[in-house]
């Protein structure tokens, strides 16, 4: 039979303390601790908002402008928003259009004015329309023609001014037309440069710090030239390559060769010098870069060119 309450021990022994407790608690002036079984009640607490006073409520706003906080406020404002410094429009930066083509090349994609005498102004462009792959060039015409620069070394550096120069030689007249004030874009970074009907390769000598070097061989009857780190076998460019290249001649070709030797005295580079055209030997498929190997369709006519200083500039590029 299971024990009472006032028979289990447990039970006596609890009912001790308590009357222990209490007794002390009453010595001590204490108020008497509530019975275990009476339902103590919860005064809820007063959710009455204070009434806010009337000068509480005819204050003006506080004012956060650290600029207009020294000025008197207009009665009858109080609802109208006050702008701090911080939110005033942010100014953009404009770009200058104006800079000379010898600015130095800190933009990856730059475009040219072309105006007469040559002169270009530097300038984003946003237009495919505008670009160099839209422009179709008489490439024999730039090399041999009246004013040709097989074996020349530009006036000024950089391709920007090579552009500025093919364009003014050797663009067609329905894109002079075309494009007469407007603006060529071009990406300045890359080893190989589109036109609609031609191809610009860039090459850099003496910079031997680079992870490729290219070399003349056979005498300065080819040379090595590699694709940039994102070309492939299937990328287009390198397919106009190779059927621009196969379809080249003796006296034919949509490839001309542009290389700048490095000064290690100045670390710089010369503007510039025309090597003529190119035409196919070899290339190394899959390789990484693609490596290629191309003929100098005009290697004998820059070592038989009746002006010295062609033929000079000419041996000391093949000899880097």
């Amino acid at each position: 039979m299971p024990n009472t309450d006032s028979t289990n021990p447990y039970v006596a022994l609890r009912e001790a303390k308590i009357a222990r407790n209490e007794a002390r608690l009453a010595q001590l002036g204490l108020l008497k601790r509530p019975s275990l079984n009476s339902k103590s009640h919860v005064v809820p607490p007063n959710r009455r908002a204070k009434r806010r006073s009337v000068d509480q409520e005819t204050q003006e706003p506080v004012r956060r402008s650290r600029r207009i906080s020294q000025q008197q406020a207009h009665p009858g404002n109080e609802d109208t928003c006050v702008p701090s410094e911080t939110s005033q429009p942010r100014r953009e930066h404009v770009r200058n259009t104006n800079d000379s083509v010898t600015k130095s090349e800190d933009d990856s994609l730059v475009s040219l004015l072309f105006a007469p005498g040559g002169n270009a102004s530097i300038e984003i462009s946003t237009s495919s329309s505008t670009s160099v792959r839209s422009v179709d060039i008489d490439v024999d015409a730039l090399i041999l023609g009246k004013n040709g620069v097989l074996g020349r070394i530009m006036e000024k550096s950089g391709k920007e001014y090579v552009i500025n120069k093919a364009f003014d030689l050797s663009a067609s007249s329905r894109d002079k037309q075309r494009l007469a004030g407007a603006r060529l874009s071009f990406n300045k970074y890359c080893g190989i440069q589109e036109w609609h009907n031609a191809i610009f390769l860039w090459v850099n000598l003496g910079y031997n710090d680079s992870a490729v070097v290219n070399d003349f061989l056979d005498n300065g009857k080819r040379i090595t030239w590699f694709g940039g780190s994102r070309m492939h076998d299937e990328t287009a460019v390198v397919h106009k390559l190779l059927q621009y290249g196969s379809e080249a001649t003796s006296s034919k070709s949509k490839i001309v060769l542009w290389c700048r030797k490095y000064m290690i005295h100045s670390k710089s580079f010369t503007p510039y010098v025309c090597l003529g055209r190119l035409s196919y030997h070899s290339h190394v498929p899959r390789s990484h870069p693609l490596s290629f190997v191309w003929n100098l369709v005009d290697a004998e006519a820059l070592r038989t060119h009746p002006e010295m200083d062609v033929k000079e500039q000419y041996q000391s590029l093949i000899l880097m």
